[in-house]
């Protein structure tokens, strides 16, 4: 009976894992039903079966690490509860404690990978996983709604959903951002980069082998990850890839210099006009996809509309400082967040919306994150953790074709990519990653105790030591040393794959985090033309400006472009705090009309547009608009001053957002004299639309 208890058992666990690797590229609930069928499956063969206690002591160390991180955040929680009544309840809600079931993912597949029987059978099913998640992500390339809310409504799509958003064309075809069928670019991001690194060195082992059209099968499934991961740009993923292969070609055990495939003159010929294509194609795609251009400009800018980390990090590290020893505690940074975003608001009204929308679930950050919650102690045990992955990673032997540790290297991307998003509290991203982290460490296991060595030379140094007995004791010495050696060099490299990501993360962001908050808060601007968005953006004033730039007019824009309307984020109809209260001063706004402008519009139209202040990110739903009255005004060289004396609302809502409205602008400029290079004029809407008259607390 015990037999066939340890039979049923392994061949369930597999099978859960296997079916596991499907789903959760589709969805992260049906993936976590096979998770916790793993989970129920393996852990009552650690009774029933010998090898797998023996076996449960190559991952008892990476269990613990983790899991005393989630137990630090559960204890600083304790320590700094009010009360117990509703304590766990919301700790167990919304702390990070509550992922602790998804870390008994972790031994539970390393079990499962640890068998060697199993391994081919997983070594397929991750093949079958890739190609499931790389087939999503193109199908989403083209598709204008999301997959993943398309299927959940029955396969039709229900008004008021949120569209994909549009990338760009290639040629006629319109292009969105990928995400699969995940809610997000950057969920989907985390799962190519989990997948993407193991396919591409998996594939420069098998070129060495004679090519099949399993080969070149492989070889399209790899160009078609690569192409979704360019188009979803997820720049954390980028960083985190880009990473972990500079480390592989130039540091790791497995060297890309050492293994690049041989092919022939003919294959060499092809591959070469191919990357020419390729590269010619890049830069088609790259003029014509306005999103890609943004996503690779902001990289270098201080400020984008589209990126709140800047308000994260900025009102995070107070947290740090504060509760440096202990953390905020397990589910209570968001509440803490907002406390220091709620300061900066009284400093800064016009902040509120956005520190509003700026996710304060966590850190964006995974390492700061654990400082912030579970104090300094959880930092250390989360670099330790990357500590003992990277060791692991430094002693893969390279000439193992199919290895499981080659194809799951990819967890390792997470670690860069980690700096700029908590993909490890994500649950679409931490799941998959647990159970990659228990096959990768499977599949190292046996590298675990000695670092790798060149087994001919061990071979004859064997025989010359048991030939001669006098050179028994030198050969063990030399041994030791060589053996000290090699630690050393293991430990340098793993602290450089540490240290100096981390390093690079703090020398960007210290300067960026020194600005004020204005210096870095930009309105939104909407426009056919991305050239036009870029102008506006530019030309929109900073409250407590200087004046000196107001002379200096912008004229790198053509008349027929600065002549189409655009949309200006205006202002809220209510004011903080929070219950909000009815605004009572008219909107207003100025347009500074430079004095020595040789071609500037004459006249202005203006739409005042009502529209949602909902979080459209949180609820997957798209903001609602509606216009409410137009003003037309010629223009005169200075000051134009703009008041809107109508469109204020006389409510009391009971909480924002809930019946507060922005007063958005829809401008178009005309009256241009002459065609050619426009003179574009400035544009201030002081704090909060009041330039005319000022707001007062």
């Amino acid at each position: 009976m015990k037999e066939g208890i340890i039979k049923n058992g392994e061949r369930l666990s597999l099978i859960s894992l296997c079916l596991f690797l499907l789903s959760f590229p589709q969805s992260v609930s049906v993936s976590q039903i096979f998770a916790g069928l793993m989970i129920a499956s393996t852990y009552p063969l650690l009774y029933f079966k010998k090898e797998y206690r023996g076996n449960w002591k190559g991952i008892r160390s990476f269990f613990l690490i983790f899991f005393g991180m989630y137990l630090l955040t559960l204890f600083s929680s304790l320590l700094q509860a009010d009360s117990y009544s509703h304590f766990f309840k919301k700790f167990i809600k919304q702390s990070e404690f509550g992922d602790f079931w998804m870390l008994l993912v972790l031994p539970a597949s390393y079990l499962i990978a640890s068998e060697k029987k199993n391994q081919k059978t997983l070594n397929r099913f991750f093949y079958a996983s890739a190609t499931i998640t790389i087939l999503l992500g193109l199908i989403s390339l083209f598709s204008e709604v999301r997959i993943g809310k398309f299927v959940a409504n029955g396969f039709r799509y229900a008004p008021g959903d949120r569209l994909q958003h549009f990338s760009g064309n290639l040629g006629p075809i319109k292009l969105y951002l990928p995400i699969g069928m995940m809610n997000t670019h950057l969920t989907y991001g985390g799962l190519l980069g989990l997948i993407l690194p193991g396919l591409l060195l998996d594939w420069f082992q098998r070129g060495k082998e004679k090519k099949n059209l399993l080969f070149y099968a492989r070889t399209a499934l790899l160009l078609g990850g690569w192409i979704v991961l360019f188009f979803n740009q997820s720049r954390s993923i980028w960083l985190g890839v880009f990473v972990l292969l500079v480390i592989a070609g130039l540091q790791g055990t497995f060297s890309l210099k050492q293994n690049i495939p041989e092919f022939s003159g003919k294959t060499k010929w092809i591959f070469g006009i191919g990357l020419i294509s390729l590269l010619f194609s890049g830069a088609y795609i790259f003029r014509n996809n306005w999103l890609i251009q943004r996503s690779v400009s902001q990289i270098f800018e201080v400020h984008n509309t589209e990126n709140q980390r800047y308000y994260i990090y900025k009102n995070t590290i107070p947290l740090v400082k504060d509760h440096l020893l202990l953390g905020v505690g397990g589910g209570n940074y968001k509440d803490s967040h907002w406390k220091e975003s709620t300061k900066m608001i009284e400093g800064q009204e016009q902040l509120w919306y956005e520190l509003y929308i700026t996710p304060r679930g966590h850190a964006h950050n995974d390492l700061l994150h654990f400082v912030a919650v579970g104090g300094i102690l959880a930092g250390i045990l989360f670099l330790s953790f990357w500590w003992k992955l990277w060791d692991r990673f430094f002693r893969i032997d390279p000439n193992q074709n199919g290895s499981l540790s080659i194809l799951t290297i990819g967890i390792l991307s997470l670690y860069p990519a980690g700096f700029f998003q908590c993909y490890l509290l994500d649950d679409e991203v931490l799941l998959p990653f647990f159970a990659f982290c228990g096959i990768f460490l499977a599949g190292t296991n046996k590298f675990s105790s000695e670092p790798p060595s060149d087994s001919s030379s061990a071979s004859k140094m064997q025989t010359k030591t048991e030939d001669d007995p006098n050179l028994k004791n030198a050969g063990e010495i030399a041994g030791d040393s060589k053996f000290f050696r090699l630690r050393g060099k293991f430990s340098f490299s793993i602290f450089g794959a540490i240290g100096i990501p981390l390093f690079l993360y703090w020398l960007f962001w210290i300067p960026r985090l020194n600005l004020n908050p204005l210096e870095v808060y930009n309105r939104r601007v909407r426009a056919s033309d991305p050239n036009l968005v870029k102008t506006v953006q530019k030309n929109i004033l900073k409250p407590n400006f200087s004046g000196i730039g107001i002379q200096n007019p912008e004229t790198n824009i053509a008349v027929a472009q600065a002549s189409l309307p655009f949309q200006v984020e205006g202002c809220l109809t209510h004011r903080f705090p929070n219950p909000p209260v009815p605004r009572v001063i008219p909107f207003s706004f100025t347009i500074y009309v430079p004095e020595n402008a040789t071609n500037p519009p004459q006249k202005v139209k203006i739409t005042i547009v009502s529209r949602d202040s909902f979080d459209q990110d949180q609820l997957y739903w798209a903001q609602g608009e509606a216009d409410l009255g137009k003003i037309e005004r010629f223009l005169q060289p200075g000051k134009n001053e703009i008041l809107i004396p109508n469109f204020l609302l006389n409510t009391y809502p009971k909480e924002f957002p809930d019946g507060v409205f922005f007063r958005d602008f829809r401008i178009s400029f005309s009256g241009f004299e002459k065609e050619g290079r426009a003179d574009f004029p400035k544009l201030d809407f002081g704090k909060i639309c009041d330039t005319v008259i000022p707001q007062t607390r």
